[in-house]
Protein backbone atom coordinates (compact mmCIF):
# COMPACT_ATOMS: atom_id res chain seq x y z
CA UNK A 1 0.00 0.00 0.00
CA UNK A 2 1.52 3.42 -0.75
CA UNK A 3 0.98 6.65 1.26
CA UNK A 4 0.40 9.77 0.36
CA UNK A 5 0.44 12.65 2.39
CA UNK A 6 0.22 9.88 5.24
CA UNK A 7 -2.70 8.70 3.80
CA UNK A 8 -2.89 5.30 2.49
CA UNK A 9 -3.48 4.44 -0.91
CA UNK A 10 -4.19 0.94 -2.21
CA UNK A 11 -4.58 0.28 -5.78
CA UNK A 12 -7.51 -1.57 -7.21
CA UNK A 13 -7.20 -5.27 -8.26
CA UNK A 14 -7.95 -6.03 -11.66
CA UNK A 15 -11.05 -7.97 -10.99
CA UNK A 16 -12.18 -4.58 -8.79
CA UNK A 17 -11.38 -2.37 -11.43
CA UNK A 18 -13.15 -4.27 -14.10
CA UNK A 19 -16.12 -4.77 -11.21
CA UNK A 20 -16.43 -1.09 -10.84
CA UNK A 21 -17.03 -0.12 -14.49
CA UNK A 22 -19.27 -2.81 -14.78
CA UNK A 23 -21.12 -1.43 -11.80
CA UNK A 24 -21.21 2.45 -13.39
CA UNK A 25 -22.31 0.81 -16.86
CA UNK A 26 -19.01 1.27 -18.82
CA UNK A 27 -17.94 -1.01 -21.58
CA UNK A 28 -14.04 -1.28 -22.64
CA UNK A 29 -15.43 0.37 -25.82
CA UNK A 30 -17.30 3.48 -24.39
CA UNK A 31 -14.37 3.77 -22.40
CA UNK A 32 -12.26 4.31 -25.29
CA UNK A 33 -14.23 6.25 -26.80
CA UNK A 34 -14.60 8.40 -23.18
CA UNK A 35 -10.28 8.82 -22.61
CA UNK A 36 -9.88 8.61 -26.52
CA UNK A 37 -7.88 5.33 -26.24
CA UNK A 38 -8.16 2.04 -27.74
CA UNK A 39 -10.54 -0.67 -26.17
CA UNK A 40 -6.78 -2.97 -26.76
CA UNK A 41 -5.29 -0.28 -24.28
CA UNK A 42 -7.91 -0.12 -21.74
CA UNK A 43 -8.20 -4.16 -21.57
CA UNK A 44 -3.98 -3.22 -20.71
CA UNK A 45 -4.47 -0.97 -18.30
CA UNK A 46 -7.79 -2.85 -16.51
CA UNK A 47 -5.77 -6.10 -16.18
CA UNK A 48 -2.14 -4.62 -14.78
CA UNK A 49 -2.06 -4.94 -11.19
CA UNK A 50 0.74 -2.13 -11.26
CA UNK A 51 -0.96 0.30 -13.32
CA UNK A 52 -0.76 3.94 -12.35
CA UNK A 53 -2.99 5.34 -9.31
CA UNK A 54 -4.64 7.94 -11.70
CA UNK A 55 -6.42 5.50 -13.33
CA UNK A 56 -8.18 3.64 -10.34
CA UNK A 57 -9.06 7.77 -9.36
CA UNK A 58 -10.48 8.12 -12.99
CA UNK A 59 -12.56 4.86 -13.04
CA UNK A 60 -13.82 5.87 -9.46
CA UNK A 61 -14.92 8.68 -10.60
CA UNK A 62 -16.65 7.70 -13.73
CA UNK A 63 -20.50 9.09 -13.66
CA UNK A 64 -22.78 6.00 -13.70
CA UNK A 65 -24.40 5.60 -17.14
CA UNK A 66 -26.60 2.58 -16.52
CA UNK A 67 -30.28 2.93 -17.51
CA UNK A 68 -32.31 3.26 -14.42
CA UNK A 69 -35.27 0.81 -14.61
CA UNK A 70 -39.22 2.34 -13.88
CA UNK A 71 -41.72 0.67 -12.12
Amino acid sequence: MKTVNDVAVSRMSPDEFKAECKRKGWTGKALAVRWSKSEAWISRIGSDPERDFHWDDAVRGLPNIKKKMHP
